[in-house]
């Protein structure tokens, strides 16, 4: 079986924009791979579009390259009216665990400094990932009921309907309360580029 029999069109694009922007900052692929503590192999599935790098592993290796993760996704901006509709987006783990939150990216837009991301998981979702990067962050929780750990701040309990901004620069991570299945609307807002 050949690469372009098991490369989807969303992985492709990435890993060349990962590529790219490896090859524009001069490093090697096992320095950038050392650097965000991935393998090198790994990292070559990814600059290959074998393999789909989870959210924090984009994260990770976006801060290595000096460059915000939009930079890296397809931009799928198409004008000043631009129409989303129910299930479309690329499906992204948000780590590498296995049992990890899968969320559907429904629009990355780098001229904006934009990333939205639909999540629905079922409570058994592995969601005990920090995360820090800089930007904003806007969560509007849906269905079911999450707190967010912000280290150094009292947690937030969400319930249905409750939104949740804060920068993203202050470490955080989920935990989903509960039995039922959590869905929410993840807004993640950068300097545009």
């Amino acid at each position: 079986m050949t690469d372009a029999a098991v490369v989807d069109p969303l992985g492709r694009d990435l890993g060349r924009a990962i590529r790219a922007a490896r090859e524009a900052a001069g490093i090697s692929m096992r320095a950038l791979a050392a650097r965000c503590g991935l393998s090198q192999p790994f990292l070559s599935a990814v600059e290959r579009g074998l393999s789909m790098p989870s959210i924090v592993t984009l994260y990770r290796i976006a801060e290595a390259l000096g460059v915000a993760p939009s930079t890296l996704l397809p931009d799928d901006s198409h004008g000043d009216v631009q129409v989303i509709r129910a299930g479309e987006g690329p499906m992204v783990p948000s780590s590498e665990r296995t049992g990890s939150a899968v969320g559907r990216l429904v629009l990355s837009d780098e001229d904006q400094g934009l990333e939205v991301y639909e999540y629905v998981t079922p409570a058994s979702a592995d969601l005990d990932v920090w995360y820090a990067h800089a930007g904003r962050k806007v969560l509007h929780l849906i269905e079911g009921r999450l707190r967010v750990e912000l280290e150094g701040r009292e947690d937030v309990h969400l319930e249905p309907g409750d939104c949740l901004v804060h920068a993203a620069r202050i470490p955080h991570r989920w935990t989903i309360e509960g039995d039922t299945p959590v869905r929410l609307f993840l807004v993640v807002l950068r300097d545009p580029a």
